[in-house]
């Protein structure tokens, strides 16, 4: 049986996103969100269907885990609301072999420094809101883009793990991205 992980970022209190993601994402064993789940934030216009207090509560109803690392967009009431337990600043995991770390992104190049010194096979940032995809010797850099505000040329996105490869995928199911585990 394959294992499949869903990542996720920057939903900013977009139920529509959330959903949307959701049809994605079924079959897979494990949601990562890599920050900025319930507020919009200061600088970000309002997303489409933004409503935080419904997204709270398809979150804590999801029967599939949801492992979340802070953004900087989230709230200290954002951990006494959600079931699922917040990583600050990094989540890291052990998958199928591979070491994954998780953080939200806002400082790259201690995040690049840190997955590189360790030797990680995966490292998880987001908010950029800018999907991206990148090896830099053994280790994958994997931002899924923002699945409620994208920015840049790409539309809304996210990306799912699988055994073989990690794909960055549009919310319409349009795959854009992928890199292979297999270093061949």
């Amino acid at each position: 049986m394959s294992s499949k992980i869903a990542v996720i970022s920057d939903t900013h209190g977009s139920v529509t996103a959330w959903r949307k993601a959701r049809q994605i994402w079924k079959g897979s064993d494990m949601i990562v969100h890599l920050g900025d789940v319930l507020y919009h934030g200061p600088r970000n216009p309002l997303p489409e269907g933004y409503m935080p207090k419904e997204l709270v509560e398809e979150i804590n109803d999801s029967d599939i885990p949801v492992m979340i690392v802070r953004g900087n967009c989230d709230a200290d009431i954002d951990a006494v609301i959600l079931k699922w337990p917040i990583a600050n600043p990094y989540l890291v995991m052990w998958w199928n072999n591979k070491l994954i770390l998780a953080s939200h992104g806002t400082d790259f190049e201690r995040d690049r420094s840190l997955a590189l010194s360790f030797g990680a096979d995966l490292m998880l940032m987001g908010h950029t809101h800018v999907c991206s995809l990148a090896r830099e010797g053994r280790t994958i850099f994997l931002n899924p883009g923002s699945v409620s505000l994208p920015k840049g040329k790409d539309p809304a996105s996210l990306a799912l793990i699988d055994e073989e490869a990690i794909s960055i995928l549009s919310l319409d199911g349009m795959m854009f991205h992928q890199e292979s585990w297999d270093l061949r």
